[in-house]
């Protein structure tokens, strides 16, 4: 089981991560398009209702994010880290196919720091289990 202090850079983590998805699933889910395409959101290039459906799945994972700080919903935010993970490899393909590079060591970012959350968000281990 990780250490205290990892525990809680983890759960730190956890928090930052779920403003940012709460935030830009936000905008995704209800801005225009014209204000989606103007800060280069990778959905405008679905069609419209699936990338709105995209901003309100952003919006439930970084919910799920937060259950990091109930121990025995550790597994909820393992699990909404790696749906992130996959949202933001889909991003980052979405961004390539349009030549918008600019945006690819953002994606790769998150994906570093939802990778770690991914390990370290583990439910913690019953006494007496095998690991």
């Amino acid at each position: 089981m990780p250490s205290a202090v990892c525990r809680a850079l983890i759960a730190v983590l956890c928090l930052l991560l779920a403003a940012f998805f709460a935030f830009v699933g936000w905008n995704k889910a209800f801005a225009s398009l014209a204000d989606l395409a103007r800060h280069g959101a990778w959905t405008v290039f679905l069609p419209e209702w699936a990338g709105r459906l995209v901003g309100w799945s952003e919006m439930g994972l970084a919910a799920g994010l937060l259950s990091i700080f109930v121990p025995s919903r550790r597994a909820v935010a393992r699990w909404s880290a790696l749906l992130l993970i996959a949202n933001q490899v889909v991003a980052a393909l979405v961004h390539l196919t349009h030549a918008e590079t600019a945006a690819l060591p953002q994606n790769g970012v998150l994906i570093a720091l939802l990778f770690a959350v991914s390990i370290f968000a583990r439910p913690p281990v019953a006494r007496g289990a095998m690991p």
